[in-house]
C-alpha cells in the first residue's frame, strides 16, 4: 500500500521558506510603494511650481503693490511690478488654485488636498523659484525647498519635530515668512 501526500516535515519546511519569504517581500514592497508616493507628491509640487511660472511668464498673475494693499483693484500684473518677492497660495480646494490649474493634483496619501505656496524672487532680471507644500495629514515638504531640490528626498511620509533641523516644524503655511514677500492672485 503506497501513500500519496506530503510528511509533517515537508509541510513545515514549506511554511517555513514561505515565512521567510515573505518577511523579506514585504518590507521591500512597503518601501516601494511610499518612494511611489514621495515621488509622486513631489512631481505634484513641481506641476505646481511649472503652472505658477507659466502664469508669471504669461503675465497672468496679479500682485500686491505693496504688503498692505488688500485692495485686489490695485493689484498690479507681474510685468508691471519690480523686484521683490512674490507667491501664489497653494490650496487645492480654492476656486483659485482650480482656476489656475488644469487639473488639480491632490496628495499621494489619501487623496487629501494640499496647501502651502510658490514663491519667486525677481532680482535684476533672474528669478528664482521656491515651493512649500504639505497635505492636511502632515504629508509632504517640511521646509520650503528651491526648485532644483524638489524630489522623493525632500517629501516626507510624516512631518514630526524628529524631521526636521530646526525642531519647529509645521505643515506647509499658506504664506512665505520672508518679510515684504507680495501675494498675487490669477486674473481670472
Amino acid at each position: 500500500m503506497s501513500k500519496k501526500g506530503f510528511t509533517l516535515i515537508e509541510l513545515l519546511a514549506v511554511i517555513t521558506i514561505m515565512g521567510i519569504l515573505m518577511l523579506v517581500a514585504i518590507p521591500a514592497v512597503s518601501r516601494t510603494i511610499e518612494n511611489s508616493r514621495r515621488d509622486t507628491f513631489a512631481d505634484n509640487v513641481v506641476t505646481y511650481l511649472n503652472t505658477v511660472r507659466n502664469a508669471v511668464l504669461a503675465d497672468e498673475l496679479k500682485c500686491q503693490p505693496t504688503a498692505t494693499e488688500t485692495d485686489l483693484t490695485k493689484y498690479k500684473t507681474v510685468s508691471s511690478v519690480g523686484d521683490g518677492t512674490y507667491y501664489f497660495e497653494i490650496d487645492t480646494a480654492s476656486t483659485a488654485t482650480q482656476d489656475m490649474m488644469e487639473s488639480v493634483a491632490r496628495s499621494s496619501w489619501g487623496n487629501a488636498e494640499m496647501v502651502g505656496y510658490v514663491k519667486w524672487t525677481k532680482d535684476e532680471g533672474e528669478t528664482k523659484y521656491f515651493a512649500f507644500i504639505s497635505d492636511a495629514s502632515n504629508h509632504g515638504m517640511f521646509k520650503e525647498q528651491a526648485e532644483l531640490n524638489i524630489n522623493r528626498g525632500t517629501v516626507v511620509a510624516n512631518i514630526t519635530k524628529e524631521t526636521c533641523d530646526s525642531g519647529a516644524c509645521t505643515a506647509a503655511p499658506t504664506a512665505p515668512t520672508d518679510t515684504g514677500a507680495l501675494k498675487c492672485v490669477g486674473k481670472y
